[in-house]
């Protein structure tokens, strides 16, 4: 759990105001804005795959923009989120599509579930906004709840990408030396930090790397939405960015330490 409760209120306030505001933009940033790189997100497939009739634990579900199409397949999928806006949002999102899903309030580090509950976890770019060392409860938790034979997926942040590295120094500046108030501060994750958390609880961890691309923008909280690179050359880069991805998750794995994202899929 949190301990200074004046910030964890300050870290619900930012996703419930983002929730009123805009959902999609609060959860997926520029994504939800360059579809013309990324495609139509709001209504993309899991990045996982998905069997009907297994038990699925979205932790952070946001607005349900990944639960929707889960919950399409399975019957039998639960969300959960800290912030109450998020969890309203996500019921209006899935009522209108008639999928009727549990939703619950609650914290990843002490998940209200018993042990060996679901068939599925997974967790999708949440833990970059958690301490360290509530990222690794949060591990703990989902490898706790999962059954025995049970898949997890977790999305982070990695450590050395160009645009990461950036966002990391943008951001110490940011809050050492203009002491600027950030509940979630972004936390970046090295392949060789997740292996030594996760090796020791699951069966099998393997990690992939994805999205290979120059910074956007210079992700200050004032020039979040001035793109850099010029809209013609999107297209190029998606076809660049897509060729990379391919070759570090065959035949260079070196080349995974500078994708943006990595994707963890950990077996209990």
């Amino acid at each position: 759990m949190v301990k200074d409760k004046n910030f964890l209120q300050d870290y619900i306030k930012v996703w419930d105001d983002g929730a009123i505001k805009d959902a999609p933009f609060i959860t997926l940033g520029l994504e939800a804005v360059l579809t013309d790189y990324y495609g139509n997100l709001l209504d993309a497939p899991p990045p996982f795959e998905v069997k009907p009739g297994e038990t699925i634990l979205d932790l952070g579900c946001g607005w349900g923009r990944v639960l929707k199409p889960v919950r399409a397949i399975t019957e039998n999928a639960v969300g959960i989120d800290i912030s109450q806006q998020m969890l309203i949002a996500a019921h209006k999102h899935l009522q209108h599509h008639n999928l009727p899903t549990p939703l619950v309030r609650g914290d990843g580090t002490v998940l209200p579930f018993k042990d060996c509950s679901f068939d599925t976890v997974y967790s999708l770019l949440v833990l970059q906004h958690l301490s360290k060392e509530n990222g690794e409860k949060v591990i703990k938790e989902i490898h706790r709840i999962l059954k025995p034979g049970g898949t997890a997926y977790i999305r982070v942040p990695s450590r050395f990408a160009p645009e990461n590295l950036l966002m990391a120094f943008l951001q110490r500046i940011s809050i050492h030396i203009f002491r600027y108030k950030d509940p979630i501060k972004m936390r970046f994750y090295r392949i060789g930090e997740i292996d030594t958390i996760c090796k020791p609880l699951f069966s099998t961890v393997e990690i992939t790397a994805h999205e290979f691309r120059p910074p956007w923008n210079f992700h200050t909280p004032w020039t979040w939405h001035y793109i850099i690179i010029p809209q013609r050359f999107h297209k190029r880069l998606r076809v660049l960015s897509d060729k990379v991805e391919k070759r570090a998750n065959s035949k260079s794995p070196w080349l995974k330490h500078f994708a943006v994202t990595l994707m963890i899929k950990v077996v209990k």
